[in-house]
């Protein structure tokens, strides 16, 4: 029996072995499709189709779990919320969601996707505003919505449930019994009334009199009850200002704690939109972009870096840098990674302008999304996107420890080796690459290169005891680029 399992224990460990060094391959997708279900012009298959052509083989979806924008009037919010609501919506033709198709529904087509198209990966997510609030009043013809353009997109849960219960404001968030349960029971009031109106028009000469306002009571009474039912309320609302990073904290932990993935999407868009008027009240939409929030958001997994987060997030000495040393301090227990975003709809934007990169051992959902979760992925933009790769990306010690994207390299004090390879195809646009590696948010080496960059960088390990990272940031012609997630390096040793 000991033989037996001493043989075991040895297969076993050289399978382990096998399978930790398989090599990563590199597969292309994009993340952030949006299909007719929520108000894109491709239905789903024709969007996984539309990628298909274009040679991906990741197609990640991200539907709006909701786009319900209501403003409600005391003493008949739901009422008159959904009234405005869609009034809002059919004026703006933006019906459709995963809630309205029905979370299950839409797993289960996305699912068969998956199954149907054996050479593409087809995960389900979804994109989410969880949290708005309004300002003006229609009384004075005037509302402004605040903060409608604050995304997150939320991956990896499989279950319908945990779709259908995502808080956020449109609805209802995390609604539980509080002290406006209480007021809303103020139609008590009006049955109140009803009844002592009955049981004088019993004993009063007067029976008409009474009976009317009895009825009056009584059924406004049941109905804002009926109305008001069940009682509870949520976490915060749409009527009472804005109410800080809450919401998103809370969002970000519901998905956590159901197995999931936050991305923070376009962290540097602002709007300031005019929806038009409905009747007599003007209504717009404010928002400010929101790369702040990154700062003191946590546990969220990462952001969208291409497009939409290029001018403060990932710039040397960025928001993304502040994040990241923020790990390295101790103040945020993970990292944070950098995606490309492509927010698909159809035609007007080719898939192939923001791409994701996953590194993988192999093809599959659990790989592909454990890629994110680890930061084994880079992202790529541009019209040159296609031609633009990292064959190369690694940290090592003269102790022979290696380390690769997203891992965190082990050392004493001593030399440190980082390599890495750029390339980008020749094209009629050209292919010259202009490389930046940056190190704890400052740039320590420029680099050049037509067609292909080999990149050896040396230098001394401190011995502080922190975790340092490396990252690389490239371009190539017509604003195309690449932009790597950071290796780290933990100082085991002393000074």
């Amino acid at each position: 029996m000991r033989q037996t399992f001493i043989v075991l224990s040895v297969v076993l460990a050289i399978a382990g072995m096998s399978i930790a060094s398989e090599p990563f391959q590199q597969i292309r997708g994009v993340i952030h499709l949006d299909t007719t279900v929520s108000g894109g012009e491709y239905d789903p298959e024709k969007m996984v189709d539309f990628l298909h052509e274009h040679n991906l083989k990741v197609a990640i979806f991200s539907d709006h779990i909701t786009v319900r924008i209501e403003y409600g009037v005391f003493p008949a919010r739901q009422i008159t919320g959904w009234i405005v609501g869609k009034i809002i919506a059919n004026a703006f033709d933006r019906t459709g969601s995963v809630t309205n198709y029905g979370p299950e529904n839409y797993l289960a087509l996305l699912d068969e996707l998956d199954r149907k198209y054996e050479d593409m990966t087809v995960i389900p997510g979804v994109e989410a505003i969880p949290f708005y609030y309004w300002d003006g009043s229609p009384f004075l013809g005037r509302l402004t919505m605040h903060n409608g353009y604050k995304h997150l997109l939320a991956f990896g849960m499989v279950q319908p449930d945990d779709y259908a219960g995502l808080p956020t404001v449109g609805e209802g968030f995390l609604n539980h019994y509080n002290w406006e349960t209480v007021l809303s029971l103020w139609p008590l009031v009006l049955v109140f009334f009803g009844i002592k109106c009955f049981q004088r028009a019993r004993s009063s000469r007067r029976y008409r009199s009474y009976r009317f306002p009895a009825i009056l009571f009584l059924g406004v009474g049941i109905l804002f009850l009926i109305h008001n039912f069940p009682y509870k309320f949520g976490k915060y609302d749409q009527y009472h200002g804005d109410q800080g990073l809450g919401p998103y904290q809370d969002f970000v932990d519901y998905v956590a704690d159901h197995n999931g993935l936050v991305f923070w999407a376009h962290p540097e868009v602002s709007s300031d939109i005019s929806y038009g008027e409905i009747g007599p009240v003007k209504i717009r939409g404010i928002t400010p972009a929101s790369y702040q929030d990154l700062l003191y958001l946590q546990n969220y997994t990462g952001f969208a870096a291409l497009y939409e987060g290029m001018k403060y997030m990932i710039p040397p000495g960025g928001i993304w840098d502040q994040v990241l040393e923020q790990y390295c301090r101790g103040y945020r227990q993970k990292p944070v990674w950098a995606i490309a975003e492509g927010d698909v709809e159809g035609e007007s934007f080719s898939p192939t302008l923001s791409q994701t990169v996953f590194l993988v051992r192999e093809r599959s959902r659990e790989e592909i999304l454990q890629s994110l979760r680890e930061g084994r992925i880079y992202g790529v933009c541009g019209p040159l996107a296609d031609n633009l790769s990292l064959t190369e990306y690694a940290l090592s010690s003269d102790e022979g420890a290696t380390a690769d994207t997203g891992e965190t390299l082990e050392s004493k004090h001593g030399k440190l080796t980082f390599r890495a390879v750029l390339a980008c195809k020749e094209s009629k646009l050209g292919n010259t690459i202009d490389v930046e590696l940056i190190r704890d948010g400052e740039v320590i080496g420029k680099y050049k290169g037509k067609g292909l960059v080999k990149i050896t960088h040396t230098e001394e390990l401190a011995a502080d005891g922190r975790i340092h990272y490396y990252r690389l940031d490239a371009r190539a012609p017509k604003q195309s680029r690449l932009i790597s997630n950071p290796i780290f390096v933990r100082s085991t040793g002393s000074l």
